[in-house]
């Protein structure tokens, strides 16, 4: 979104002009800033460093271009409108972020790990390297290489909860590492609960056809609806079916979208909410941005939420199951 967009809502919502819908969307965002884990932490001191003299000085140019004269500004205000601004400007320089720690130089056989981990009550979305999606839940962790270029196989460790949704790529396996346990699909949808204090590892699948092993062992071979619980202190697992998708609750509760575009927003909501987006603009899917998806948050205010802050407009089909969105 716009800088100078986004602070002109802001002295709306100041001056008590702001709509409804732009005040939930200044709240709202101001709240994901602050719960936010402190993006600096990723960087190496001389990186930290010039990261923050940037940022002091962008966010210093924000204030002095877009305040009113400074005895009008009440301090009441004045924290929050800096703190605004620099979220902003955070969200501008994320793109920097990931230059750092996404496109660093390294051998095409050892590429650079990244590691998500989950301590706030969010579920977080996941787009790894070849395009395939996790929703990773909270408490959990995720570590994973930057790229999948030069690798034989596609290779990931997780300890917690995650559901994958895997690109099919036939030459190039994905494997999920969970302790001992190996879950190796070329491209389908499950899920993966293995939590490092539980003694049961079970994966569920929801599309495609799963195999999972202990080691060398080959435990079972699951496709849809199917589930194979393996118990760490009997050595010991078992197949079942599922009778519904209960499984994937946890799915539903607030989820971080986290420099996403439109466009892959646009899975996430329809998968959510059982409804068809439908984009006009090609320009519109490459729009990126950051917010919350609340597990409270109706389909209406969630498309609120990402049109306000993207400057576009979202109008329904007669039936409501397709959603336009466009400029």
């Amino acid at each position: 979104m716009d800088k100078n967009y986004f602070l002109k809502l802001l002295r709306k919502y100041l001056d008590g002009k702001s709509t409804n819908e732009e005040s939930a969307f200044i709240e709202k965002y101001y709240n994901l800033f602050q719960q936010e884990p402190d993006v600096l932490d990723i960087l190496n001191p001389d990186e930290k460093k010039a990261f923050r003299n940037n940022l002091k000085d962008d966010i210093h140019s924000a204030i002095i271009a877009n305040s009113p004269e400074p005895e009008k500004v009440r301090s009441p205000y004045n924290l929050f409108f800096k703190l605004a601004a620099a979220a902003v400007i955070v969200m501008a320089m994320l793109s920097t972020v990931y230059f750092f720690t996404g496109n660093s130089v390294k051998k095409v056989d050892e590429p650079a790990e990244k590691t998500i981990v989950l301590e706030n009550k969010k579920n977080r979305v996941i787009f790894l390297p070849d395009g395939s999606t996790v929703i990773l839940s909270y408490g959990s962790k995720l570590n994973y290489p930057s790229t999948f270029d030069g690798l034989h196989t596609r290779e990931v460790y997780l300890e917690g909860q995650a559901f994958f949704d895997i690109k099919h790529n036939e030459s190039r396996p994905f494997i999920v590492h969970t302790g001992t346990i190996l879950t190796k699909v070329l491209g389908t949808a499950f899920n993966i609960k293995a939590y490092p204090g539980e003694d049961d590892i079970t994966v569920t699948v929801t599309r495609g056809r799963v195999s999972v092993n202990e080691k060398d062992k080959l435990l079972g071979i699951i496709t849809p609806n199917q589930q194979i619980t393996y118990a760490k202190s009997k050595v010991k697992s078992s197949i079942g079916s599922v009778k519904n998708e209960s499984y994937l609750a946890w799915k539903q509760e607030d989820l971080l979208i986290d420099n996403l575009t439109i466009s892959e927003a646009a899975k996430l909501i329809e998968d959510r909410y059982r409804v068809k987006i439908a984009i006009s603009d090609p320009e519109i899917e490459s729009l990126r941005f950051t917010t919350t998806f609340s597990k409270d948050e109706t389909l209406d205010q969630t498309l609120s939420s990402i049109c306000v802050f993207n400057g576009l407009n979202y109008t329904y089909n007669k039936s409501k199951t397709i959603v336009n969105i466009t400029p």
